[in-house]
């Protein structure tokens, strides 16, 4: 297995796209930390790696709070003496015309998805800077790359992802970090059922998807263990779109 006696930090590990990730790894022999703001949700998923024969440390916390972040990376260094991967996965999500997006939905998002991925990638990098080794995934959206109508900030925070992606790779090179990003299209997850709801809605981003579905989490699997892996060495402040082709078109 590829991820034998290595530990892995998914933020957002207690549902969808992360979830899987955190099974993904599981699957490939990694010790998961499981991190989420929902205690339920991170249980569950570290249940699942428990009764698969998986290794697992469920970490409660909030990415937007610098004191919670850096408990984790304590707590995960305290249990299995190093970080070898961390995917900040964490993010959430409005649907919102530009016009009537708030100032609250706009610190919401950029707290989350920004501040947190940035709070998370420091605390860990400091960690891999002393293994002289590490993985940093990212995970950004194609909504960074093509406009989609009523996601204004949510498009804006993933494209901040991309350019942190970018300045991160640079600066941690030296220390044989690489940090790249993964840029998921639409997929079946609780954070897009609202939307997926409206048949109308599903239809016409089913309709422009040229593989013919919209995504499963399980379709993210394969890219977060590339970058992950030792097969993405020579690989760092790039973008791999699982996207079904929408963003080609």
């Amino acid at each position: 297995m590829r991820f034998s006696n290595k530990t892995v930090i998914v933020t957002g590990a207690g549902r969808g796209i992360g979830e899987a990730y955190a099974l993904g790894f599981a699957r490939e022999g990694a010790n998961v930390v499981v991190a989420d703001i929902d205690a339920s949700g991170a249980e569950s998923t570290a249940k699942r790696i428990e009764q698969a024969g998986g290794k697992s440390l469920v970490q409660v916390m909030d990415v937007t709070k610098k004191a919670e972040v850096e408990r984790m990376v304590e707590k995960t260094v305290e249990q299995f003496s190093r970080v070898d991967v961390l995917v900040n996965n964490a993010g959430v999500l409005f649907q919102e015309p530009f016009i009537s997006s708030t100032e609250e939905q706009y610190h919401k998002i950029y707290d989350v998805n920004v501040k947190g991925l940035f709070l998370c990638a420091q605390a860990v990098a400091k960690q891999m800077i002393k293994q002289k080794k590490g993985k940093i995934i990212n995970v950004s959206s194609i909504a960074a790359i093509v406009g989609q109508a009523n996601l204004s900030l949510y498009s804006s925070s993933k494209g901040a992802v991309l350019s942190l992606t970018r300045a991160m790779a640079l600066e941690l090179a030296p220390y044989n970090i690489q940090v790249n990003a993964i840029l998921p299209g639409t997929t079946e997850t609780p954070m897009a059922a609202q939307a997926l709801a409206n048949p109308e809605t599903r239809a016409l981003l089913t309709s422009g998807i040229p593989l013919g579905r919209l995504g499963k989490p399980e379709d993210h699997v394969g890219a977060v263990l590339y970058f992950a892996s030792e097969e993405s060495n020579w690989c760092t402040g790039q973008t791999l779109i699982v996207d079904g082709g929408y963003s080609m078109v």
